[in-house]
């Protein structure tokens, strides 16, 4: 029989390679149409009459659909399960992102982006829930930071930025119309890709050995406590009920951390979303003439030191066990980031301080969603759990685009924008280590549950 320790090691990388890049597709899949959309912005903006307010709230209103499907979506994945799940909402967004290219105005632009929000909102809460089958916690920020990486950013907002300059009036067709077309299409690819490859939980690998699946099982279920245990047997999957959520949105610790994720992507979601023209925005009050080309390249290249220090940091807090801290010291690098960048006498420290910003959101993002969720145990409180907390998430996010954009309106520039965002930073900050130190009762203890739902099975098994 071969040596525990290493057969759990054979187990993890084998379930790195396979998966993480197609995990990774997914997110790129994802956020792409964030970035995509404020790069569109460029020109889409003035072809349309579309105010920066206006852009910002079609922006936020994204997370009206998001916010609202949150958690059914998360129980859609319990019940179809991860792969299907996942593969069929891939293929799903990537239709209504093509559908952006005919949009007219600010109404159709609104309307559009709520699709999108409906058809994405199971992305974060699923991906979330997919890692933890998958991974022990001890890895968990080292695999969300691989599969995180923005290349949604470092790669897209360059090729959308391309496609915009170089493809403008063909065929009569404006630039960012062509680029919501070229960069849907293959969303759909990717989609079906997952489809065929993705693999629901450790127990219907096909590619592991009966040692290696036992060895994830028992990886991703240690420490559990009655919960999982009580759990049905084999075959019999646990419906959800209104109880647990209720028993979710009694936590006061769950609620107050979700705030706190709020807060951070207050941040996360300004960025993606008026990127390029912050960056068009600082280079015009520097006297500097940029092409499409040059604003989408210098927005990309904020994100790769960006990511290199992201992936130190996580790697920092799986070494030393530590979220709380690492979180908030992240938090507090991206303010600092933004009030260098807003008080910058050039356009190269602005960079700078956009590469801080940039770079303390990612750090604290890879690793924020893990800690209100971090004393929930079983897969049904973990499943409603995470669905919550990105859920109370996305309303940073609503808020943000429209909150920058009518700053940007009525000031004439981004720097009280930037001052908001420092602010939530601060906030998000303060709200993680002080949200932590809340102590919480035990939920009520569940009864046998009837059929229904898929993820559970992987603790059961």
């Amino acid at each position: 029989m071969k040596d525990t320790s290493l057969v759990e090691r054979q187990a993890l990388r084998k379930a790195v390679r396979r998966l993480a890049p197609l995990v990774l597709l997914l997110y790129t899949a994802g956020y792409l149409d964030r970035v995509n959309l404020g790069t569109a912005a460029l020109t889409m903006n003035s072809d349309l009459g579309i105010s920066a307010a206006a852009f910002g709230f079609a922006t936020g209103i994204f997370s009206a659909g998001y916010i609202a499907l949150q958690i059914p979506s998360n129980l859609a994945l319990n019940k179809l399960g991860p792969r299907r799940w996942l593969g069929l909402l891939t293929i799903s967004w990537g239709v209504v992102a093509m559908l952006t290219s005919l949009v007219q105005g600010e109404r159709s632009l609104v309307a559009v982006r709520i699709a999108l929000g409906a058809v994405e909102a199971g992305l974060l809460p699923g991906m979330f829930m997919y890692l933890t089958i998958w991974f022990p916690p001890r890895m968990r920020g080292r695999i969300t930071a691989v599969v995180c990486l923005p290349f949604y950013a470092i790669l897209g907002t360059p090729l959308s930025a391309s496609i915009m300059q170089y493809a403008d009036g063909l065929a009569g067709v404006a630039g960012w119309r062509w680029m919501f077309l070229l960069e849907g299409a293959p969303t759909i690819v990717i989609g079906l890709v997952l489809l065929r490859l993705l693999t629901d939980s450790p127990a219907s690998a096909t590619w592991l050995s009966d040692e290696e699946k036992a060895a994830l099982l028992r990886l991703t279920t240690a420490g559990t406590t009655t919960e999982t245990t009580a759990e049905p047997a084999t075959g019999d999957r646990p419906r959800v009920g209104l109880r647990d959520i209720l028993d979710r949105l009694r936590d006061l610790r769950l609620v107050t951390l979700s705030l706190a994720v709020g807060l951070l992507w207050v941040g996360f979601a300004a960025i993606t979303s008026f990127l390029p023209l912050i960056v068009a925005g600082f280079a015009e009050h520097t006297h500097m003439k940029l092409s499409l080309m040059q604003t989408g390249l210098l927005s990309g290249l904020v994100y790769v030191p960006a990511t290199f220090v992201a992936l130190a940091w996580v790697s920092s807090s799986d070494r030393r066990d530590e979220r709380v801290k690492h979180v908030a010291c992240g938090a507090l690098l991206a303010a600092a980031g933004t009030v260098l960048a807003v008080n910058a006498s050039n356009l190269w420290v602005t960079l700078l301080g956009t590469v801080l910003l940039t770079s303390g959101i990612y750090a604290a993002l890879f690793l924020v969603w893990q800690i209100p969720v971090a004393h929930l145990r079983g897969p049904v409180a973990m499943s409603v759990g995470i669905a919550m907390t990105t859920m109370l998430g996305n309303v940073g996010s609503f808020m943000a685009p429209y909150v920058v954009g009518w700053l940007r309106d009525s000031t004439g520039n981004f720097d009280s924008g930037l001052y908001f965002i420092a602010v939530s930073l601060v906030a998000c900050a303060v709200v993680t280590v002080a949200g932590n130190r809340i102590r919480t009762s035990p939920p009520h203890p569940r009864t046998p549950a009837t059929p229904g739902g898929a993820i559970e099975e992987t603790l059961t098994h």
